[in-house]
């Protein structure tokens, strides 16, 4: 009878130990897969931007066109939509860092993320599905954020306005390192 105890008791710690290394398991993702699908197909279906600076920019603040397309690009430029399934998961994802807060000795200690180099420095910034706010860093110099980095923690539906943009993702940094290819 102890001998059946014990392998059942055996089993179910080993599958408890498995599914507890599964829920913690890291994902690489894409900043296309912050996206939902609705977001994705419009961005997809756009027509080339035209670069006629003679011409109102739909990238105008002050833009008052009636172009369908320059519409739809506001909307997806403006999308906060999240993908629900992304909350309090673990991941993985490269970018580029967008400093807003340091510490005494000048470390970038909480950044936006951004999947291009110059964005939100330059307008327009990508939409608020397409900025991580991180915190939790640490050793990351201010002179580093020429680079791009692989940034690993947990992303949270949660978002955060700031002066330069908002984010509809936010994320405690477990790791922040060079990406390299």
């Amino acid at each position: 009878m102890f001998n059946k105890l014990s392998v059942v008791f055996s089993g179910v710690l080993a599958a408890c130990l498995a599914f507890s290394l599964h829920a913690s398991e890291v994902k690489t993702i894409e900043w296309t897969d912050l996206m939902p699908e609705e977001d994705l197909k419009a961005l997809m279906a756009m027509p080339e931007v035209a670069h006629d600076y003679s011409q109102p920019s739909p990238f105008d603040d002050n833009y008052n066109g009636d172009d369908p397309s320059a519409q739809i690009w506001q909307q997806i430029l403006q999308s906060a939509k999240v993908k629900p399934e992304y909350n309090n998961k673990k991941i993985r994802i490269p970018g580029f860092i967008v400093p807003l807060e340091f510490d005494d000795k000048q470390n970038v200690t909480s950044f936006f993320l951004v999947p291009y180099f110059g964005a939100c420095i330059h307008v327009p910034p990508p939409p608020p599905n397409q900025i991580i706010y991180v915190s939790g860093a640490s050793n990351l110099r201010a002179d580093m954020i020429y680079s791009p980095f692989w940034i690993t923690g947990t992303i949270t539906t949660d978002s955060i306005s700031h002066d330069l943009a908002n984010a509809a993702y936010s994320m405690k940094a477990d790791k922040v390192e060079e990406y390299t290819w």
